[in-house]
């Protein structure tokens, strides 16, 4: 499907409409908890959609090509960093370079504070490949272009998450969105409120996938009284995340066209970012559209609560088994996915396919994206130690553990839960009831859940001891590291 078909049915254009007709009246109750990218917390009510820009947040910064710090906070700070970003990331790409378009794309994930595409991205530059992916790509992503949808499939988009839609963001010229859970949250509300009111009915026709955040914020509409669930990063295909990057840049783009807001910030790529930016401060959290969460009913014995995220509770599995068994599966010839290994796992180990899939959990490109690693690095992950971690992050040397605002690296996270509970309480009751009494887990089932996999995972690379209490090494890699900042 192009541009013009997309837009051109009925439930896409009566979108657009209401959207015209309702963010400027819409109130938006702010409140982000005080963290490292939001110094000091932030409680506002924003009157309109186009005022919401005054209130991004986002400390971060990153290193040019001279090894020079680049700070911003503000929207015209972050605007300004990322226009000298984004032109390091262009320059490199038009002329082939493939160190510096490797270098300006690794600072992109420092800036978002994310790094799960680095093994794919250092594996594309060793090869020569990264910029003529990168400009393959922007082909396909462009907003002004006269391409299909369809030619974002399996066999053209290699990766895609909430590194790589930064990366194709700025490296894109016609206004295409960053699409990450926030953004993907906060259009997901904005749509289902508009369902709720459309008399059109049927099957929702637009979907706008998000993933879960690292705190007790809501990002799901699904999560509230009458909201329309989206489908989470985590169980949609790479092609999917992209072709909903650019959906969304057709709505954005369609409804600026049509309006005059966000003159301030320049020509329709520049208020299309700023679209996008606003968008990401609704999707911190989405009480702030003032709608009451549904109340899950409970498990009998339990007590009724708001729908709420997982925390820190991962699929039960035992990692290290799990990556001996996927190195004996490669080693035989083994296809690097999913399916065929929960296959494989199926017949030589005699298990279900759904504790084949749990398996998996620590696979995914949101832990340490095993499926995408070369024989040698996934024998160093297995060998375990502190050279495993360093191969698991793809980074010979180790900085400390960073949090970022979405709710990954899930193993990492419970061995430092899970270390901290040791150090902290003497018994297994005390440890429970302290995990559950932080939000890290609901119950002291998932919290025993939790703390299998932490010690699992943090004895195989040395960062627990034998009696699952922090060694040096988890000390110097999670530091300071606040859960709860």
């Amino acid at each position: 499907m192009k541009r013009e078909q997309f837009l051109t049915q009925p439930e896409v254009a009566s979108f657009v409409e209401w959207l015209q007709a309702n963010l400027p009246t819409l109130t938006f109750n702010l409140n982000f908890k005080a963290s490292k990218f939001v110094p000091g917390g932030l409680i506002a009510q924003v009157q309109g959609f186009e005022q919401v820009i005054g209130h991004y947040r986002w400390k971060a910064s990153w290193q040019d090509a001279h090894q020079q710090s680049v700070n911003s906070q503000s929207w015209v700070q972050t605007r300004q960093s990322l226009g000298q970003l984004g032109a390091w990331l262009k320059r490199a790409v038009d002329a082939g370079d493939e160190p510096q378009a490797l270098q300006a794309c690794l600072q992109v994930l420092r800036w978002g504070g994310v790094r799960g595409a680095i093994p794919f991205l250092q594996r594309l530059a060793t090869n020569g490949e990264l910029s003529a992916y990168l400009r393959k790509m922007a082909g396909l992503i462009a907003l002004d272009g006269e391409q299909d949808l369809d030619d974002l499939n399996a066999s053209s988009v290699q990766r895609f998450d909430a590194g790589l839609t930064k990366i194709h963001a700025l490296l894109d010229a016609s206004g295409s969105p960053i699409y990450d859970s926030r953004v993907g949250a906060a259009m997901g509300m904005l749509y289902s409120l508009f369902r709720q009111q459309w008399s059109g009915g049927g099957k929702p026709l637009l979907a706008f996938p998000s993933g879960g955040a690292r705190g007790s914020q809501l990002r799901n509409p699904g999560a509230f009284v009458n909201g329309l669930a989206a489908r989470q990063f985590s169980s949609i295909s790479y092609e999917t995340w992209a072709r909903s990057q650019v959906r969304l840049g057709w709505i954005i783009r369609e409804l600026l066209g049509r309006t005059n807001w966000f003159a301030d910030q320049g020509a329709l790529p520049a208020r299309c970012h700023a679209f996008e930016a606003s968008l990401f401060v609704l999707g911190y959290d989405l009480r702030c559209f003032g709608l009451a969460p549904q109340v899950v009913v409970p498990v009998a014995g339990q007590k009724a609560r708001k729908a709420d995220s997982t925390g820190w509770v991962p699929t039960g599995n035992t990692f290290d088994q799990a990556i001996k068994d996927y190195l004996e599966y490669y080693r035989n010839g083994g296809e690097p996915e999913k399916a065929p290994f929960v296959d494989w796992l199926s017949t030589h180990r005699s298990i279900s396919r759904g504790t084949a899939q749990g398996y998996c959990f620590a696979f995914s490109m949101q832990e340490f994206d095993l499926f995408d690693c070369s024989l040698e690095v996934l024998e160093r992950i297995v060998a375990g130690g502190e050279d495993g971690l360093r191969a698991a992050l793809a980074s010979e040397v180790l900085e400390p553990f960073a949090l970022g605002d979405e709710r990954v690296s899930v193993c990492l996270v419970d061995v430092l839960i899970t270390g901290r509970a040791y150090q902290r309480e003497t018994t297994g009751k005390a440890r429970v009831a302290s995990i559950v009494s932080a939000g890290y887990a609901g119950t002291p089932d998932t919290a025993n859940t939790l703390m299998h996999l932490g010690r699992n995972v943090g004895q195989h690379f040395g960062l627990l001891n034998a009696q699952y209490l922090p060694t040096p090494l988890f000390e110097r890699f999670f530091g300071d590291c606040d859960l709860d900042a």
